[in-house]
């Protein structure tokens, strides 16, 4: 059995038959680099781009007050991109502090002058024992980014529909949040250029035409389409402007409105009314992505599963697979022949949020008769 969330291959088979398949696994797998990186293996547990400038009485003194403020705000981040709520970031707090689980620090660049420290820095933190004191201290956690997500904000006036507005408070509010964000959601925008601009006008898609979302999707790899529009009218001489937000496919087709029940109308809005439900629309999506992606330990569910294969390597890369799922917590082999094995899962958390996880490494786990499998999933078309 694997121990919980060390993530390194340690299968233990029950007889000789096993040991001998395992021995021989040994052999002729190609065995992983194990030279350090500086980069962060995990990126969810680490932080770039931090800058310091620190004054003190000393030089000295300024770099260590600053990398300590740096080190707190990473950390800070990394807590509130993975625990759930306020209250669960403070108990962490409470009892750890962040040198309990730092890993490294890269210095992308620095200066030191006369009392005075200058630099911007990476950290990575070590996601293991980060890992476990969330098990010790019973706390809920989420660490699967999500598939990438194509933002498309857009502007519908009186004089029609605009995507690409530099100087619309709306649309340049949207890019700044993007390239701000630092959560588990992987957004990403079309960039600006005149063939995009002319390929996917504003009027094409405020109708949330297929053919143009799916174009838009495929040209930046996105699994997802969010758009999000401002529709302004008038009452009388008073402005008033109606958020939408609706999430659609990579086909093009619809999967929910984010805003279900709570469509906005703003009247007399400003520039923070905007960056306000800005804000509620990426909370939204953030808190259903964590909320379905939640590892617990106090909550396990068993899952028997049958992984197909057709070589040693492969089975060797679907256990590697397992290894690096966090909420699959251990497992046991059950019986192993030519054509796949039969795995006992042990789980903290959702089957959506196995699902999830599975996705990100290329497989799915499906029913087949009354058996469930992890197989891999159809491999992604060359124009994709």
């Amino acid at each position: 059995m694997r121990a919980a969330f060390i993530f390194h291959f340690r299968v233990i088979f029950r007889w000789l038959g096993r040991l001998l398949a395992f021995l021989l696994l040994g052999f002729l797998v190609e065995k992983p680099a194990m030279a350090m990186n500086r980069w962060c293996t995990e990126p969810v547990f680490g932080v770039s781009n931090i800058s310091i400038d620190q004054r003190a009485e000393t030089a000295s003194i300024a770099r260590d007050i600053g990398v300590r403020k740096a080190a707190e705000q990473a950390f800070s981040i990394v807590l509130n991109r993975i625990l759930l709520t306020n209250d669960a970031r403070l108990k962490f707090m409470r009892l750890h502090d962040l040198d309990d689980f730092s890993d490294f620090v890269h210095i992308v660049e620095e200066n030191n002058l006369d009392r005075r420290y200058i630099a911007t820095l990476d950290f990575c933190f070590d996601a293991a024992r980060l890992r476990q004191a969330m098990i010790k201290a019973q706390l809920s956690w989420s660490e699967l980014q999500s598939p990438p997500v194509l933002v498309v904000p857009i502007w519908i006036g009186p004089d029609g529909a605009r995507a690409w507005q530099r100087d619309n408070q709306w649309i340049a509010g949207w890019w700044d949040a993007v390239a701000a964000y630092d959560g588990l959601l992987s957004f990403r925008q079309l960039e600006r250029n005149l063939v995009n601009e002319r390929q996917f006008r504003g009027e094409d898609l405020v109708l949330a035409n297929p053919v143009k979302l799916r174009n838009a999707a495929s040209l930046v790899r996105a699994e997802q389409v969010l758009l999000v529009s401002a529709s302004l009218d008038y009452e009388g001489a008073k402005p008033v402007v109606t958020i939408t937000a609706s999430l659609y496919d990579k086909t093009g087709e619809m999967i929910t409105d984010i805003l279900y029940g709570e469509q906005k109308t703003l009247e007399n809005f400003t520039v923070s009314d905007l960056d306000i439900m800005r804000r509620k629309i990426i909370d939204k999506m953030d808190e259903s992505w964590q909320m379905a992606n939640l590892i617990n330990d106090s909550e396990t569910d068993y899952l028997s599963v049958f992984l197909p294969v057709t070589s040693l390597k492969e089975w060797a890369k679907r256990l590697s697979s397992l290894d690096e799922i966090a909420m699959i917590q251990s497992y046991d082999i059950i019986t192993l022949n030519t054509r796949g094995g039969q795995v006992y899962l042990r789980l903290a958390g959702s089957q959506e949020a196995l699902q999830n996880a599975l996705s990100a490494h290329r497989l799915q786990l499906v029913k087949h008769g009354d058996r469930q499998l992890i197989s891999a999933k159809d491999p992604i078309p060359d124009n994709q």
